[in-house]
């Protein structure tokens, strides 16, 4: 994580997550590897920047010592790979997995794939993925996982290389994508017993351990006992400390690095100017940015003043004054490029200060009112703020920003303010809902209940999420949901990477905080 608004997002994913959502419909994800490009072995070591003083977080490999949940990923997922991981779009594909399927609410079944070893040589059986998985389970770091891990009651092994994991919650659905992340890295049974794995890991991912040297670098070599080994383009990886901000630009200038990700978009008009390189983004569901909002009294109880506010945000222009352009405006709950995307609702609130005037009108309030907000005490949310306070004020509205030394409790547990701004955040699949506007989750500030919604996400739970008809219900949700304009959603922000011309095949994978496709690129 390169960010206190990363960081942050990482906080806030976990303190909303819900562990309510009911999925009675079948998954299933099958065949290759998916996002790894064509045969080839051009070799080469990418130098990447990445903070090793453990300022942040400290450095672990052994997952079991992991402290804060998505912080390690970019360079333990190398090491250890996952049952499924992500590609480029937002798809999960199947890696150490060939295959994954929910069976019901609770019950997810998973098919190893054939003939997968750990670097060590070690079978990687259903055996050794139970025995990862309740290693995770029975740390006692518990915030280095989400909560959803401590949520599967049993693992059953029903064959060599089958497995079902049994959850004491419906939840099956919010974990599966854990089954890409950190919660879901399994290291070797012979590592494990030998006690070695804080100095030296072992996983059954593209790359091995080789060497580190605390707050200077970390080197991995390519796994040759990986599954997919002659799709891996790479022969090294170099982590080479360098602190997070001008520093890793100017190491990447120099020539120092080749490669830096989870960059700012403040710094994009910088690296554009660089005399060679190259600039990459890409957006993720994590990366939504919404304002919530309080609807159980006030003016806000009002939808007419909700879709006054919302028509009097100029999200294009924000997209420039915050974003430098990077960004994209939140129309609906997911990004352009997704599947999930409703294009119907593109622009469903354009900047309309006339309209959103005469909405206040018939609101009963022609003369604007006064309100409040509350933004998280970082730089980010504190210029939404400011954005937001401005223009509201051309169509009457005058908002007073608070502050607080306790934001969480202030925001969602005294709701001191009529609104509130969160850095981008926004949860994956259904959560993005239920942990926003379900009764019995923190992130439903004022505790609204809408009937309609709570029907609509009831029946997304009970198909498949690679189905039509959950396409379509989506569709109903996130009309429903900005048509009721039931939080101000504002911009997407992008995941921002940047690297030298010798990296080719760049891409960025859609982890929270971004992660370099180490699968795919490589360094002439």
């Amino acid at each position: 994580m390169k960010s206190s608004a990363q960081a942050a997002i990482r906080r806030l994913t976990i303190l909303v997550v819900t562990v309510s959502l009911v999925v009675t419909a079948q998954l299933i994800v099958e065949g290759g590897g998916g996002q790894a490009a064509a045969a080839s072995n051009s070799g080469g070591n990418l130098i990447v920047a990445e903070d090793l003083s453990g300022t942040a977080a400290p450095v672990e490999f052994d997952p079991v010592q992991f402290t804060t949940a998505q912080t390690y990923l970019s360079y333990d997922l190398p090491i250890y790979g996952g049952l499924l991981s992500y590609a480029p779009n937002g798809n999960l594909v199947p890696d150490l997995a060939s295959k994954v399927t929910i069976e019901n609410t609770s019950t997810i079944d998973v098919q190893v794939r054939l003939g997968v070893v750990f670097s060590d040589g070690t079978p990687f059986t259903a055996a050794a993925v139970k025995e990862g998985l309740e290693r995770n389970i029975n740390t006692t770091n518990k915030g280095g996982f989400n909560s959803q891990l401590f949520d599967i009651s049993s693992i059953d092994v029903t064959g060599p290389d089958s497995l079902v994991l049994n959850f004491s919650q419906p939840v099956a659905n919010v974990f599966y994508p854990l089954l890409a992340n950190q919660e879901s890295f399994i290291v070797s049974p012979k590592a494990a017993a030998a006690g070695t794995l804080t100095s030296h890991p072992v996983g059954a991912g593209p790359f091995m351990f080789e060497s580190y040297a605390p707050n200077e670098k970390l080197v991995l070599v390519k796994n040759p006992k990986y599954w997919d080994a002659k799709n891996i383009h790479l022969s090294q990886i170099t982590f080479l400390s360098v602190s997070t901000g001008p520093q890793q630009i100017n190491a990447l200038e120099s020539g120092e690095i080749n490669v830096v990700e989870g960059l700012p978009t403040a710094d994009i008009p910088t690296l554009k100017a660089l005399s060679s390189g190259q600039v990459k983004s890409v957006y993720q569901e994590g990366g939504l940015s919404m304002v919530p909002i309080c609807k159980s009294s006030g003016p806000m109880a009002n939808v007419k003043v909700r879709r006054a506010l919302s028509d009097a945000v100029n999200r294009v222009q924000m997209v420039k004054a915050l974003q430098d352009g990077a960004g994209q405006p939140a129309w609906t709950i997911y990004p352009k490029g997704y599947a999930l995307y409703d294009k119907s609702l593109t622009g469903y609130d354009a900047y309309n200060p006339a309209k959103a005037k005469k909405l206040l009108a018939e609101a009963g309030y022609p003369h604007g009112f006064s309100t409040t907000m509350l933004p998280l005490a970082i730089p980010e949310t504190i210029q939404v703020a400011t954005f937001l306070q401005a223009e509201w004020k051309k169509i009457g509205v005058s908002v007073q920003i608070l502050s607080s030394s306790n934001f969480v409790n202030d925001a969602y547990v005294r709701h001191i303010a009529a609104m509130v701004v969160n850095p981008p955040s926004g949860g994956i699949g259904l959560q993005k809902v239920i942990g926003a506007f379900l009764p019995g989750t923190i992130g439903d500030i004022c505790g609204y209940n809408s009937p309609t919604l709570d029907a609509l996400v009831k029946k997304a739970e009970q198909v498949s999420p690679s189905s039509a008809q959950y396409k379509l219900l989506w569709d109903q949700i996130q009309e429903f949901v900005i048509k009721n304009e039931l939080a101000i959603y504002t911009t997407y922000s992008p995941t921002v990477a940047a690297a030298s011309d010798s990296v080719k095949n760049l891409q960025i994978l859609p982890y929270v905080g971004g992660v370099i496709d180490y699968d795919t690129a490589s360094v002439s």
